[in-house]
């Protein structure tokens, strides 16, 4: 299974009365302008948007403004590596699951 790349740009949710910076904005490339998420500060699910209005500060429920987009590539490799067998020590991980069983 080869490592899947997604490509997007990236900007900092940012409040414009307290300054917090609340989550990020992302717009894949290759999908259409409209299609945006969100992924929240301490979130790992991206939840879609329809409206930029629908996101407000999670401090003070100010408004918000997106701060510099910027090109941003991730590599997904979940998977990838888990079935091959390694040399040297196994990850931490493998050694309290195996210390489990």
């Amino acid at each position: 299974m080869p490592a899947t790349i997604r490509m997007f740009q990236e900007a900092d949710v940012t409040c414009y009365h307290c300054g917090n910076v609340s989550g990020v904005a992302r717009i894949d490339r290759g999908a259409p302008n409209t299609a945006m998420t969100y992924l929240a500060t301490g979130s790992d699910t991206e939840v879609p948007i329809h409206d930029r209005k629908q996101l407000r500060c999670a401090r003070c429920d100010g408004p918000t403004y997106f701060d510099a987009f910027q090109s941003r590539t991730q590599m997904l490799t979940s998977g990838l590596f888990d079935d091959q067998p390694r040399r040297g020590r196994p990850p931490k991980r493998l050694a309290q699951q195996r210390g489990a069983a």
